[in-house]
C-alpha cells in the first residue's frame, strides 16, 4: 500500500477552476484499478488551500496513474494557467490503521 498526502495552494482567482479541475479528475481516478482512495478536501478557512489523499496498492498504480489522460487534462489545465500560489507540498505515509468503509 502506497500512501500520499498531497497540499496544493491556489491563487485566489483560481479556486473555482481548480476545485472543477481536480474533482473531474479525482471521479476519474478512482475508477482505475488499484486505487484504494482519491480523495480532496478544502480548508474551511483558507479556500485555496487543498489537501489530496490517494491510496495506490503499489508503486505500478501509481505510476499507471500518472499517466493516464484525466491526470494529464488536469495537469496541464492547472500547470498550463498556472493556478498554484506556491509550491505544492507532498509526503509519503505509512499505514497503521486505513478504513476503507
Amino acid at each position: 500500500m502506497l500512501i500520499f498526502q498531497f497540499h496544493h495552494f491556489i491563487k485566489e482567482e483560481f479556486v473555482d477552476a481548480y476545485r472543477e479541475a481536480i474533482v473531474t479528475n479525482a471521479q476519474k481516478t478512482v475508477q482505475e484499478p488499484g486505487i484504494i482512495r482519491f480523495d480532496v478536501f478544502q480548508d474551511k478557512k483558507d479556500p485555496a488551500h487543498f489537501s489530496l489523499l490517494e491510496i495506490y496498492e503499489d508503486m505500478a498504480a501509481r505510476a499507471a496513474h500518472l499517466e493516464t489522460e484525466h491526470f494529464l487534462v488536469w495537469k496541464e489545465a492547472v500547470l498550463g494557467q498556472e493556478m498554484f500560489a506556491e509550491n505544492g507540498k507532498g509526503d509519503e505515509f505509512e499505514p497503521v490503521f486505513v478504513s476503507l468503509e
